[in-house]
């Protein structure tokens, strides 16, 4: 429990910090941001191109309900109600609530001439998010001996996501690395609140 916590403390505490500095930065990309995007879309192939627009529609709706599910369906088979609810409650304090509340406040800017259309702000990225929520959700409700590879898989995952935003122009990098801190730092806090309640709750033998 103290590791989620001071998990949780300490990736919602940099993406604070990231948000702060770029609030008084005039939300504008920094120079890496740039030689990144730059660097990035220079590369381009066609089949390149296809696993980015692939990510793209995974991490959005209609088609991010697919691995939404696909977490779900972890502790929905083994009827492992309350985990359920933690995946849930996770994704949506994070897709729902924060990423919008956070784009809407802040009003960044995107980077120009992407190859998919967005009609949100930039920061944090909104895909990213996602699926740094779902790693940390899916590590969560798998059996215990399966979380290591699980976790690292999801590890890949946010890292693809993160690229493919960059590289289809639909994000600078800090955006990834907001959107990474926002979504894993809320899946490590619900996950901390929902071993509190299952200590608060748990029915004792009499």
């Amino acid at each position: 429990m103290a590791r989620l916590g001071a998990g949780a403390c300490g990736l919602l505490s940099a993406f604070t910090l990231l948000t702060l500095v770029l609030a008084c930065s005039q939300h504008g990309p920094f120079g890496w941001d740039t030689a990144l995007t730059e660097t990035v879309t220079a590369a381009r192939t066609p089949a390149a191109t296809k696993v980015a627009v692939l990510l793209h529609r995974v991490g959005a709706w209609p088609w991010g309900a697919l691995p939404l599910t696909g977490v779900l369906l972890l502790p929905l088979l083994r009827r492992q109600w309350s985990a359920a609810f933690l995946v849930v409650s996770a994704w949506a304090a994070t897709s729902l609530v924060a990423v919008p509340a956070v784009k809407w406040l802040l009003d960044r800017s995107r980077p120009v001439d992407p190859l998919v259309w967005e009609d949100t702000a930039s920061y944090p990225s909104g895909h990213t998010a996602f699926a740094a929520v779902l790693a940390v959700a899916a590590s969560a409700v798998c059996p215990p001996r399966a979380r290591l590879p699980t976790a690292l898989c999801g590890t890949v995952v946010v890292a693809a996501m993160a690229w493919s935003r960059i590289y289809l122009g639909a994000h600078w990098l800090t955006d990834t690395v907001g959107g990474a801190l926002l979504g894993s730092g809320i899946g490590l806090l619900c996950c901390g609140l929902g071993y509190l309640l299952r200590q608060r709750f748990r029915v004792r033998p009499e």
